[in-house]
C-alpha cells in the first residue's frame, strides 16, 4: 500500500497539518515569540497526530507564511529558519523526503528553497488554488478568509491565473486583503464608531481586534481558556465588550454587552466592505469557492454560484486547506 504524504502549512500564528489520505490537525503557534521552538513543536504535533497510524509517511510537503513574522529581520532569514527547523523535525521523525512548495507550482528541495527564499515564501495561497483548480473547480475565484488575511485568487482552466506572485504584487492588485476574522486590529478597520448616535473617533491603540466583534455577534464561539486577545484576557463576550469599549475611551462600567453589539456590527461591516470592494475590482467569475474560517465576512450575492470548501472536503480538512493541498499535490506528482 502506498505511503501517505504529510502536508504542513507553517504560518506566523498557526500550524496546520493534513495527510493526503484525509486526516488533519491544527494548533496555534506564535512564531514571533518562540521561533526556536518550531522544530520541537512540529515533531510533537506530527508524532501525536499522524505517526501512530499503520502507514508511516515518507514524505513531508511544506508551505509557509511564517517567514513574515517580525522576529525575522527579513524574509530570507525567515525562510532559512523555517526550512532548517522543518528538516530537523523530519530527521527526528525519520521522514526522509522533505519538499517545499513554491509559487512556480513546483516542489523544491531544502537547499534550493534556502537559496531562493522568494520562491517559497508566502506560497500557501498558490498551493490551495492549484489544488482547487486541479480537483474541485476548474474556473472560479477562490476566496480564502483566515485569521489574518483574505486571499482572492482567480482560477482558469484548472490553473492559478495570476501573474502576481509576491505579497507586494498581490496587495497592489487587490488579490491580498490584509483583513481576517481574528487578528485584524479594530483601529485598522474604522476611524470612528457611532455610539449613542455620536460618531466618535477610535483610539489608535491595539485595545481590540475584529475577533471581539465576531465574539459579540456570535460568529465565533467563546473560549475562556484562550487568552490570545489584545489585552491577554479570555475570549469571552463580556471581556470582548470591554475591549471594544476601550476603543472609544469607555469600559465595561458604562458599556454592556448589548450596548457593545452595535459597535461590533459597524466593525464587521467595515471589514466586509473592504473585502467586497477588492472582489469587485477583480471582476466577475462563474463560481466562488469559499475557504477559511472567516466566511461570515463575505456576503454572497443571490445570483452568484458558490461552493464551500468545507462542504467539499469536510470542516476539519478545509480548516487546514493549504496543508491538505500540498499533501495532495505532492502525492499526485509522485504517482
Amino acid at each position: 500500500m502506498k505511503h501517505p504524504v504529510l502536508g504542513t502549512d507553517i504560518g506566523g500564528a498557526n500550524l496546520k497539518y493534513a495527510s493526503s489520505c484525509g486526516t488533519a490537525a491544527s494548533r496555534e503557534f506564535a512564531m514571533w515569540l518562540t521561533p526556536e521552538k518550531l522544530a520541537n513543536t512540529l515533531t510533537e504535533d506530527l508524532q501525536r497526530n499522524f505517526l501512530d497510524h499503520d502507514l508511516k509517511p515518507d514524505t513531508l510537503a511544506v508551505t509557509m507564511t511564517g517567514e513574515l513574522a517580525d522576529c525575522f529581520l527579513d524574509r530570507g532569514i525567515g525562510v532559512d529558519h523555517i526550512v532548517q527547523q522543518t528538516c530537523q523535525a523530519a530527521k527526528t521523525l525519520e521522514i526522509s523526503n522533505v519538499r517545499f512548495y513554491g509559487v512556480d507550482g513546483c516542489f523544491h528541495h531544502a537547499e534550493h528553497a534556502r537559496q531562493n527564499p522568494d520562491l517559497v515564501a508566502a506560497a500557501n495561497w498558490h498551493a490551495l488554488a492549484n489544488f482547487i483548480g486541479s480537483e474541485i473547480a476548474p474556473n472560479a475565484l477562490l476566496i480564502d478568509i483566515g485569521s489574518t488575511t483574505t486571499d482572492l485568487i482567480p482560477i482558469r482552466e484548472h490553473k492559478v491565473a495570476t501573474d502576481s506572485l509576491t505579497d507586494y504584487d498581490r496587495l497592489c492588485k487587490s488579490a491580498l486583503v490584509y483583513v481576517g476574522c481574528r487578528r485584524t486590529p479594530v483601529c485598522s478597520l474604522v476611524k470612528s464608531l457611532t455610539y449613542h448616535g455620536i460618531p466618535t473617533p477610535v483610539m489608535n491603540e491595539l485595545f481590540a481586534t475584529i475577533d471581539d466583534a465576531m465574539l459579540l455577534l456570535g460568529h465565533t464561539p467563546q473560549d475562556a481558556n484562550d487568552c490570545g486577545t489584545a489585552d491577554g484576557k479570555p475570549r469571552t463576550r463580556p471581556l470582548a465588550a470591554n475591549r471594544l469599549a476601550r476603543m472609544i475611551g469607555l469600559d465595561r462600567r458604562s458599556v454592556s454587552i448589548q450596548l457593545a453589539q452595535p459597535l461590533a456590527q459597524q466593525i464587521i461591516a467595515a471589514a466586509q466592505q473592504q473585502i467586497q470592494e477588492a472582489i469587485a475590482r477583480l471582476g466577475s467569475y462563474d463560481t466562488w469557492v469559499l475557504s477559511g474560517h472567516g466566511e461570515s465576512l463575505i456576503s454572497i450575492p443571490q445570483e452568484q454560484p458558490a461552493l464551500r470548501l468545507a462542504d467539499q472536503l469536510g470542516k476539519e480538512i478545509a480548516r487546514c486547506g493549504p496543508a491538505y493541498a500540498v499533501a495532495r499535490l505532492q502525492a499526485n506528482q509522485s504517482q
